[in-house]
């Protein structure tokens, strides 16, 4: 099968194809049936020194050979620096305290070498920067609140002199960050009023405010909101100080043969209108990745596919399904893999799925991420950690690499081989 088709053809084509739920083949095993299939390949890993409390998400800058992650420890917000220039042997360099909370999300700047954080946990967090140009001792800015927000779940950069803060009290905030020891806040976007509580009755304590932002990404001059209860919105940052709506997909309002659960995270095709919307569910049965096409010009999106993998590959036991298959931080490929979707899924591992036809999604491969297990056990042998995947993300950023964070394990570099 090619693996570059003419989406302008494919787009046609599909306006007129029904959105299905679309089932995907089963693989078992670490690193699955492999064969000659396609194949996730292990390039290298830290433990990042057993830290005691959960990996987060992650970020890399392969130019300063620097990768990041947050960590949950409520007491002391942390982060962890590595030298990723040896690919095959990553090293934690350092690990920092930011404020207050714990820290949910890293985030580059494009250019300058400062790491931006999203720290989560309570009124009094907020968000802050890392001078990492000695990475060995970062410079703290901050930390910063949010006015009337409470804590920043995600954060992400915008362009050079701005950055995005999600799961606030306000939808998303946007900041200017030219001046990293005085940020100024310049505009504000939420779709729908932020008091009334949205939870399915399939995922009860698993709740945020309706209308919550939980993640933004961002493509050009446009921020993909994954909006929880509402869905997907495209919102124009072309004026930082005035953000409008461009399309969106609002759970509320649209029809599926699918549930429409928990938007976590919304990722833009590196080129094509198309975008995967990916739900956190915590419990009952697994969430769901989405497959959205959009036409800015229009103001128009449609569902083109759901899917999700199959249940038995997260191995979980009889009566504990508590995020266990569902799916967490995505992110596309480059170049030659551009339509593949490098997806970290929990306690499935690490998977990835071929959506070069994105009205047939196919898993390529599947890795459980217990690397290093004997070596977290060694370090502490008092902590209870079970050789069980909890994968936090994937995240390719423009690199043949996939740099993937395991809340139990840490940092781990893989390849995509045979595509």
């Amino acid at each position: 099968m090619s693996r570059r088709h003419d989406y302008a053809t494919r787009r046609t084509v599909l306006k007129g194809c029904a959105a299905t739920a679309v089932g995907v083949g089963a693989l078992s095993g670490t690193g699955a049936a492999r064969g000659s299939r396609p194949r996730l390949e292990l390039v290298g890993h830290t433990a990042l020194g057993a830290p005691d409390g959960d990996i987060t998400n992650m970020d890399v800058r392969e130019d300063l050979g620097l990768a990041a992650t947050g960590s949950f420890v409520n007491a002391d917000t942390e982060v962890h620096i590595v030298d990723v220039s040896d690919r095959q042997n990553p090293d934690r360099v350092t690990t920092t305290s930011v404020g207050v909370g714990y820290v949910n999300d890293v985030f580059f700047h494009p250019e300058k070498p400062r790491l931006f954080t999203a720290n989560d946990g309570g009124e009094d967090a907020g968000w802050a920067i890392l001078d990492v140009d000695d990475p060995e001792e970062p410079e703290l800015y901050g930390p910063f609140t949010v006015d009337d927000g409470g804590g920043v779940h995600t954060i992400i950069a915008f362009d050079e002199e701005h950055v995005v803060v999600s799961g606030t009290g306000r939808g998303i905030v946007i900041y200017d960050v030219s001046d990293p020891e005085n940020p100024r806040e310049v505009g504000e976007f939420q779709a729908t009023d932020h008091s009334a509580t949205a939870q399915s009755p399939e995922d009860p304590g698993h709740t945020h405010p309706s209308g919550y932002v939980h993640d933004t990404q961002v493509r050009g001059d446009y921020a993909y909101l994954a909006h929880w209860d509402h869905g997907l919105y495209i919102v124009d940052l072309s004026d930082p100080a005035n953000p409008v709506e461009a399309a969106s997909f609002d759970y509320t309002e649209e029809e599926a043969d699918v549930p429409l659960r928990n938007a976590h995270h919304a990722f833009p095709h590196p080129e094509n209108d198309i975008c995967l919307v990916g739900e956190e569910v915590g419990a009952g049965e697994p969430g769901y990745k989405h497959v959205i096409e959009f036409d800015l010009d229009a103001g128009e999106t449609e569902r083109l596919s759901s899917f999700r993998p199959p249940q038995g590959n997260a191995q979980q036991p009889t009566g504990q399904q508590g995020f266990w298959w569902t799916g967490h931080f995505s992110d596309w490929g480059v170049g030659d893999q551009q339509d593949v979707l490098f997806s970290g899924d929990y306690k499935a591992g690490v998977q990835t799925f071929d959506l070069s036809n994105p009205a047939n999604p196919e898993r390529i491969d599947q890795y459980a991420t217990t690397d290093g297990t004997a070596e977290i056990r060694d370090a502490d042998p008092e902590r209870a950690i079970d050789a069980i995947p909890m994968v936090w993300g994937a995240n390719t950023k423009d690199s043949e690499y996939v740099y993937v964070s395991d809340a139990n394990t840490g940092l781990f570099v893989f390849t995509l081989e045979g595509y």
